[in-house]
């Protein structure tokens, strides 16, 4: 069997170790670099001077005299829409020459005309309108009359002055008839009567029979029909009066006779 020789093996050992202990180290560090303080100063001078030049903020504080204006805000235009005022007649009616009944009448409206109206009175109990010749005008009382249109913006009129009172005018006979029919002791007497309207001012009528009064009437009516006893031998006598305020006329008289 071989024996192997270990002898130079050990040998070996110890020099190897010295050589390690010669071998060089690591390779020291550089230490850091020291800043030359007055080269810090001058780069940062530089700096800033390189920096543009900022404008400083202000803080404005409003004083007392200072009043804050509020922005004006467009408002909406609106037209109003207007229509022509108008008077409409449900009966006849008269229309004077002021606003009150001692003023003469103007003219006369008939049932369902129309005109229109261009003032009121300062009370608003009359409103003036034109005349149906649309060149002069007149006053209605408010009450005879329907408005429509836009009457709220008719203007006030100043009235003229209040006229000297005078009776109306006293009505003519245009024509009468009668008729007798027989009754015991006498006749039933049938009698047509039609007058004219000569005033322009009155109130009403008044028809008289033997000077009693048996029909009363507003203004504008001009007939009328009456029928009465006559004894044998007798008459019936008739007359028409008109009035105002002012006082009163009458007509002629008519006698009726029946045989």
């Amino acid at each position: 069997m071989m024996k192997i020789r270990a002898l130079p093996f050990l040998f070996l050992i110890p020099v190897l170790l010295l050589s390690a202990c010669n071998l060089p180290g690591p390779a020291p560090q550089a230490a850091p670099p020291t800043a030359d303080p007055g080269l810090v100063s001058t780069i940062a001078a530089q700096t800033l001077q390189a920096l543009p030049s900022a404008t400083p903020m202000r803080t404005v504080t409003p004083t007392s005299s200072q009043t804050l204006t509020p922005t004006a805000t467009s408002t909406p235009t609106i037209t109003p829409t207007y229509e022509t005022p108008t008077a409409r007649f449900d009966t006849n009616t008269n229309c004077r020459a002021g606003p009150s009944t001692t003023y003469p009448v103007v003219v006369v409206w008939r049932k369902g005309q129309k005109t229109e109206i261009v003032g009121k009175a300062e009370f608003d109990d009359f409103w003036l309108v034109k005349t149906p010749n649309k060149k002069d005008t007149c006053w209605v009382a408010r009450e005879l009359i329907q408005t429509s249109g836009s009457v709220h913006l008719v203007p006030t009129v100043t009235a003229p002055p209040t006229p000297t009172a005078a009776p109306p005018k006293a009505p003519g006979w245009k024509n009468w008839t009668y008729s007798c029919t027989y009754a015991p002791g006498g006749s039933n007497a049938t009698v047509q009567m039609v007058w004219s309207d000569n005033a322009l001012n009155e109130d009403g009528y008044n028809v008289y029979r033997n000077n009693q009064v048996i029909a009363a009437f507003g203004p504008d009516v001009t007939a009328y029909t009456d029928t009465a006893f006559v004894t044998s031998g007798g008459s019936l006598t008739y007359y028409i009066e008109v009035y105002n305020t002012a006082g009163s006329t009458r007509s002629s008289t008519i006698t009726v006779t029946c045989q």
